[in-house]
């Protein structure tokens, strides 16, 4: 039976391919204590679809394409906010994180000292521990580049180490983080503050009484206060309501609508007055809004401000949903394809604001495949390029560092003359999915064979390797940013989340806290953590020869 599901499998890979990702994907699902593998179980049935016959492998280029879609998929994601976790407070953190990570290649050549492993082992081990893909692909790729004179079995042997070693290492590094996070509470006694994610966003009236904002148009009261958070989208002059531009003058008595969270509106309550009994954004009769996508490509990727909607259609945007938040935007706010905006005008105006924004949900899941293809390919290269070191070494980015480098640097610039870099949400979760299995897929299945040759005979032993990896970065991160840094023990989590790259550990730690604050963190540090990642792996790959 084995002998001929392994024949099988050989001749059609094409359903090994397909078999791998809907048997992994339902492996996934299955929760044992509260974890579950989720896509990673696809790399898990890629595993044992290769452990039936060492001929079972998808070609290369299935794990190659992969790699690119995914992390690339990243990169433009995490691009629009790339540069600021450079200043202020995250410079501090991404040093921390580093730091963390260097540890973290410490304990892993301490261990790979104490076990005599080689240097792919290593470098597997540390991918796993740390749950990292992108770093496994990066190690692969320096062992091809410096063993190209083996034949071709020896070398496929030789790269199929890392991803052994991975998959042994990969199950504790998801589930290791999270033990990590409940010992933690349980020993120091934290009890994580409970605050409300995602406060809600709302209106409220003011009656003008502060001389200080009047005689003067709006632009320049609102240059005045920085970073008010809040959009003031009408004005009632006696008993006429006009839409708020930038050249409005306010004066006394006059009514302003604001819109804003909590803490904003109560800023606006001290810049403008008190609070007004009379409602004027429900006389919708001279002004309305309308709720519409952002699809239009003259749209996307511009700032707010550059738009001049109050020249062109007499409207000011109030409200922008982005995924499952909500945002009061301003000028800089940047429009990305899928935005949901909430636009007031006159409603005569409606249809030429949904031509304007293009309106369409389909528009917002298309993607712009030739700006795909051209980051890609600039990344691609990018990660060719040899980079010298002390010594006469030299290191790339390779397929991994590469398009990430790509895509966060062209998600920041997310526009460049008529191309569009941002891809839409939807499309950019579908697109990093697919090339996740497809990563998982491939390598699983060529290492499949070794895997289980290397479980018969050391499996504990390196089970036991990954976990003082991926426990030991957990707790010191853990110890050192909430004990010695006084970070929140909120943002301790999901620093170290980052430092994993674990979104499963992520969710659980949103889910303890029952706040948006390991995400916050989480977001601010992740590109350096790849990247860094990426080189340490190439670094370790090498120790011992």
């Amino acid at each position: 039976m084995r002998e001929s599901l392994s024949a099988f499998l050989t001749q059609f890979p094409v359903v090994t391919l397909f078999g791998v990702i809907g048997i992994g994907y339902l492996l996934g699902q299955i929760r044992l204590f509260g974890f579950r593998l989720g896509v990673a179980g696809v790399l898990f049935a890629g595993l044992a679809a290769g452990a039936l016959g060492p001929d079972i492998a998808l070609p290369s280029i299935v794990a190659t394409v992969g790699l690119i879609l995914f992390i690339y998929s990243i990169g433009i994601q995490f691009g629009p906010n790339f540069v600021n976790p450079f200043r202020r407070e995250g410079y501090g953190d991404n040093l921390f994180c580093i730091g963390m990570l260097v540890l973290g290649a410490a304990l892993a050549i301490g261990v790979a000292t104490w076990r005599s492993l080689s240097g792919a082992t290593l470098a597997g081990l540390f991918s796993g521990a740390l749950t990292n893909a992108p770093a496994l692909a990066a190690a692969q790729e320096v062992l091809r580049d410096n063993h190209r004179s083996l034949g071709a079995i020896a070398l496929q042997q030789l790269v199929d180490g890392p991803v052994i070693a991975f998959g042994i290492a990969y199950p504790f590094g998801v589930l290791g983080v999270m033990l990590s996070f409940q010992i933690y509470r349980t020993v120091f006694g934290i009890k994580p503050a409970r605050v409300e994610a995602g406060e809600p966003i709302e209106v409220r009236d003011f009656v003008v009484q502060n001389p200080g904002v009047t005689d003067q148009d709006l632009a320049g009261v609102l240059r005045i206060h920085k970073d008010l958070g809040f959009v003031i989208s009408r004005i009632r002059k006696g008993n006429v309501t006009q839409l708020a531009t930038a050249e409005s003058r306010l004066a006394l008595g006059d009514i302003v609508a604001v819109v804003g969270n909590r803490d904003a509106l109560e800023r606006a309550l001290h810049i403008f007055g008190e609070p007004s009994e009379i409602h004027i954004e429900r006389d919708r009769s001279v002004l309305d809004y309308r709720r519409v996508f952002v699809s239009s490509a003259a749209v996307v990727g511009r700032r707010i401000g550059d738009l001049n909607l109050q020249t062109q259609l007499s409207a000011t945007i109030t409200r922008l949903r982005r995924g499952d938040v909500d945002i009061v935007p301003d000028s800089d706010t940047r429009l990305e394809s899928g935005d949901r905006v909430r636009v007031l005008t006159a409603p005569a105006n409606f249809d030429a604001v949904s031509e304007f924004f293009g309106d369409s949900i389909r528009g917002t899941a298309e993607t712009d495949f030739a700006s795909v293809g051209l980051g890609m390919a600039m990344g691609v290269i990018l990660g060719l390029i040899p980079l010298p070191l002390p010594g006469g070494a030299m290191l790339r980015l390779g397929l991994a560092g590469g398009p990430l480098i790509a895509g966060l640097v062209l998600g920041r610039l997310q526009r460049t003359g008529p191309i569009t870099w941002i891809i839409p949400m939807s499309a950019n979760l579908t697109l990093r999915q697919i090339g996740l299995v497809l990563f998982q897929a491939g390598v699983g299945t060529r290492a499949g064979y070794g895997f289980l040759e290397t479980v018969r005979g050391s499996g504990f032993q390196m089970i036991a390797s990954g976990a003082i990896i991926t426990a030991g970065v957990a707790m010191a991160s853990l110890f050192i940013g909430h004990r010695l840094l006084h970070q929140p023990f909120e943002k301790a989590m999901g620093l170290t989340c980052a430092i994993h790259t674990e979104p499963a550990s992520l969710a659980f730690a949103s889910l303890i806290s029952n706040s948006d604050a390991p995400h916050a963190a989480y977001a601010r540090v992740f590109p350096v953590c790849t990247v860094a990642k990426i080189v340490l792996a190439q670094l370790l790959v090498t120790w011992r020869g």
